[in-house]
């Protein structure tokens, strides 16, 4: 039953994202998981979290495993055996860390207090599997994407903060579930506050996010229009000339529908010009050509080659034709971007490139605005997007190319956008998204999809943005709280093996009756 209990436990939190997109289900993941869990031992606590973990891994993405094997030219055996390790250690520790971490606060003397501390330690294992192992891909708060007044105390707190009324609210409907079957005979005033008071804090933050939210936008900054193309190509693993071609061709043709004078910025994905402009000076002047032509900028995706180095870049072109300079990826995805164990032995820029240098610099271009760019899964590093708009960026872009993650079933590439939309309430910018198969949107700076492409269909979509200057407090102090859940667990836990210890030696030392 216990096994049970957690594999639904993974796979309700796989149902509250997209493309299920269950919200409800986020409010329910956990309490299975902590049923299963109580009276058991910290060790076999692990075992059961490692499992969830693992479980919610294959849930939400076991389409991967197709896109690992096109991708790396794998037997598709072998692609399921990287995956099968790859969610055990990205997945499955940091969620066995807090199982094993509530099976400890559930044994101690503040067990009271574990209504509290049990959502604390979830952030603890979130901030664990973002900062330290470098993949926040669809963290509990995420499955609230839709619920634009829950969501608003990310502009304080991060995803974080969203993440841990869900974790509060599973704790209150786990004991709700134990005193309803009987396993919970205390019915004391104590557990009523802590179910009460859970209650209360959600509807509190949910009634406070949605008076917070204006009926425009706008903080009185005159709009502009930009458009976003989306062309539906799918990606190839060689760059051929007939390919290249073929992907410059379609971003132009679109493009060329849009009216002069009317956007201010064009948008094109990741890759759309898998060229080097350093070598095609001819192909540069086509991309300059349009952008006068319709009196826009244009930024796009690329290749960039400078002193040995290939970059995965964005480039922008502005509106007289000019250079308006370039931004180079600077999380790379480990594997398929960057090889660890390896380095690229071509002298000169490479047609194919599979291996890129990071860059160094936050990706901030002068449009008519300062934009703050980022490339395909740096959306989901809120420290990057962070970064951008303290360097000034007033509006945020994104561009990505997600046809190999998604492979037709558009997990990567819905699961990308609901993740956008909290970079957009964190800082209260406008985020604007290229994505080659979907799906493009336009948010605005509460979490509102302004306009989308649907996933698996071409097309250029526009809308009006301002660019935004104000600062949120999320943008100010960062990650606080998440560290403040860090340090008042770490105490806790600390606590209670200082008490057992200290419990221990008492024992030890006490004499023995004759």
């Amino acid at each position: 039953m216990r096994v049970a209990a957690v594999l639904l436990g993974g796979i309700l939190y796989a149902l509250a994202l997209p493309p299920f997109d269950w919200a409800v289900c986020g409010w329910l993941t956990l309490v299975p998981v902590l049923w299963a869990i109580r009276g058991e031992s910290p060790a076999s606590a692990f075992r059961y979290g490692v499992l969830y973990g693992y479980t919610f891994g294959w849930a939400i993405s076991w389409c991967f495993t197709i896109a690992a094997a096109r991708y790396f030219q794998l037997p598709f055996p072998l692609a399921v055996g990287a995956l099968v390790l790859w969610y055990v250690v990205v997945c499955g520790l940091p969620f066995g860390v807090f199982t094993a971490g509530t099976s400890l606060l559930l044994r101690s003397r503040g067990r009271r207090h574990a209504w509290l501390s049990i959502p604390a330690l979830w952030v603890a294992s979130e901030f664990l599997r973002g900062h330290l192992m470098q993949q926040p891909w669809c963290l509990l708060g995420y499955t609230q994407h839709a619920q634009a007044g829950l969501i608003q105390i990310a502009a304080i707190t991060g995803v974080y903060g969203v993440s841990f009324l869900l974790a509060l609210g599973n704790t209150a409907l786990a004991n709700v579930s134990e005193l309803v079957t009987g396993r919970r005979e205390d019915t004391s005033p104590s557990v009523s506050v802590r179910i009460v008071v859970p209650a209360v804090v959600v509807a509190a933050f949910l009634v406070a996010g949605s008076m917070a939210i204006p009926t425009s936008p706008s903080d009185g900054s005159a709009s502009t229009q930009v458009a976003v193309v989306q062309t539906n190509l799918a990606p190839s693993l060689h760059w051929t000339r007939s390919y290249t071609d073929a992907q410059v061709a379609a971003h132009l043709r679109a493009s060329e529908t849009l009216p002069a004078g009317g956007p201010s910025l064009i948008v094109w994905p990741e890759n759309s010009v898998p060229r080097y402009l350093e070598g095609e000076p001819m192909l540069a002047v086509r991309l300059a050509t349009l952008a006068r032509l319709h009196e826009t900028d244009l930024l796009f995706g690329g290749p960039r080659y400078e002193n040995g180095r290939t970059y995965n870049a964005a480039r922008l072109i502005t509106a007289g034709g000019r250079n308006g300079g370039y931004y180079d990826k600077r999380r790379l995805v480990l594997f398929a971007e960057e090889k660890p164990l390896a380095r690229s032995s071509h002298a000169g820029p490479n047609d194919n490139p599979e291996e890129f240098s990071a860059g160094v610099a936050s990706g901030v271009l002068q449009s008519f605005v300062p934009i703050g760019v980022s490339i395909c899964h740096e959306i989901v590093h809120p420290d990057l997007i962070r970064d951008s708009v303290r360097d000034g960026a007033q509006l945020l872009v994104n561009i990505a190319n997600d046809g190999w993650l998604d492979g037709g079933f558009q997990f990567a590439g819905r699961q990308h956008l609901a993740m956008a939309v909290f970079r957009a309430v964190e800082t209260r910018r406008f985020v604007v998204r290229a994505a080659t198969t979907g799906t493009s949107a336009v948010i605005d700076p509460y979490g509102h999809l302004v306009v989308a492409q649907a996933p698996d269909t071409a097309g250029v979509i526009t809308a009006s943005v301002t660019g935004q200057r104000s600062l949120t407090p999320y943008v100010r102090i960062g990650d606080l709280f998440a560290l403040v859940c860090v340090a008042l667990v770490a105490a806790q836990l600390l606590g209670r093996s200082i008490g057992l210890a200290a419990w221990r030696e008492r024992v030890l030392a006490a004499p023995v009756a004759s």
